[in-house]
This record gives C-alpha cells, sequence and structure tokens, in this order.
C-alpha cells in the first residue's frame, strides 16, 4: 500500500528508481556473472595467487592478457605508488585496460615478474597478499618492490579486486624486514 501512495505521490521518483534498478544490477551480479577464461584457472587457494600474477604479468609485452583478465574482477584497480626525489608521494590508478595498453605498447620486450617472498592474512573469503617482487625486461633486472594484492573467493577460485605496487626507489628503499 505503501508504495501504491510514493508511486502517485512522486510518479517521476518512482519511474527513476525502476529504471536505476533495472540498469544497475548489484556489483555482485556483475562480478558473478563474468565467468573467467577456462585456459586460465584460477587458484583454488590464496597460496597461488602469487604464481598466477607472475604466469600472467610474464611473457612478451604485447602478449594476449586474457589469464590477466580472469585472474582479476572486472572492476580491479591497479594502484603504483611512488615517492619523489623530495620524498613526495604520489600515485597513479589505472583500470586493467589502462595496464595491458600501456605494457602492449612496449612491443615484443619479454617481461617477467617473479614474486620473491610472500605473506598471506585470510577470514573467510577475503584474502590480503603482502609479497616481494622482482621485475626483468629483456633478462634485465629492472625493479623490485612491494604488492598489496586483496582477493576474493568465488565460485570459480580466488580473484584479485586490487593490486597497489611500490617500487624500489632510492627515497624508498626496501627495508630490510622485506627482503628473502
Amino acid at each position: 500500500m505503501r508504495a501504491a501512495v510514493v508511486n502517485r505521490i512522486f510518479p517521476i521518483a518512482a519511474i527513476a528508481v525502476r529504471l536505476a534498478a533495472n540498469a544497475c544490477p548489484p556489483v555482485a551480479g556483475r562480478a558473478a556473472a563474468q565467468t573467467p577464461d577456462t585456459a586460465c584457472a584460477l587458484p583454488s587457494e590464496p597460496s597461488g595467487i602469487p604464481a598466477a600474477l607472475d604466469a600472467a604479468i610474464s611473457g612478451p609485452a604485447d602478449k594476449d592478457r586474457a589469464c590477466m583478465k580472469a585472474l582479476l574482477i572486472p572492476e580491479a584497480r591497479l594502484m603504483f605508488v611512488s615517492r619523489g626525489a623530495d620524498g613526495t608521494p604520489a600515485y597513479r590508478l589505472e583500470t586493467l585496460d589502462d595496464w595491458i595498453a600501456r605494457t602492449r605498447a612496449r612491443g615484443h620486450v619479454v617481461v617477467e615478474e617473479k614474486q620473491l617472498d610472500f605473506r598471506i592474512d585470510r577470514y573467510g573469503g577475503i584474502a590480503h597478499i603482502w609479497s616481494l617482487y622482482a621485475l626483468h625486461s629483456d633478462g634485465k633486472a629492472v625493479a623490485r618492490g612491494v604488492n598489496s594484492i586483496q582477493a576474493i573467493k568465488q565460485a570459480g577460485g580466488w580473484r584479485i579486486t586490487s593490486l597497489m605496487v611500490q617500487a624500489e626507489s632510492a627515497a624508498a628503499p626496501l627495508p630490510e624486514k622485506h627482503l628473502p
């Protein structure tokens, strides 16, 4: 009865609410509806995420990124944190498609990322992975730093919801406690 009264008093608002509800399904519904590429098996446990991430990143820069797209949820964000020479913090936020385009622009350069050490905190269907990584380009060491990875458990396995990266620099050297 109340809905009928509201619909008569605020007909435009009622229509707008119904349109919004149909046009914007819940985020969980969108994420669950997208099925990851079956050729790229999702990790069954959070401990498999670092190796899956390494495999998805490593290879020719212009390779097919289907496994990277399967590993990350569609709404995932990648944040790259840095410090300027004067110590001023900065960050760059990207979507997965932004990262793929930026990486693909490097052409046939062979990129290899390796998680050197990691630790996992898990509660139910969420996990946080803190990992030390090394990045090579055409066999030469180009960076190392820390990944902060947040992940969720879905029906097919574990997927990354966000990835925050900070490469080591003169202004931000890796602390001894993070070295393997």
